[in-house]
């Protein structure tokens, strides 16, 4: 398994989302513009993308 790996430590704050294909560190910004329809949430992957959703509906099913 391979992955790219890169430094965004300049890019804080960060979401940490532990997908079905490993861990995942976002900035929070990237996630902001996919909501706001400025970038596509196809550069989200899959995995992540179903993570978000399942972590949120616990959240207001709670």
């Amino acid at each position: 398994m391979t992955a790219d790996i890169h430094d965004i430590a300049d890019q804080r704050p960060h979401l940490m989302v532990v997908a079905s294909d490993g861990a995942h560190v976002i900035p929070h910004a990237l996630v902001q513009s996919v909501v706001a329809g400025e970038k596509p949430s196809t550069i989200l992957t899959e995995p992540v993308v179903r993570r978000i959703i399942e972590e949120w509906i616990e959240r207001v099913t709670a």
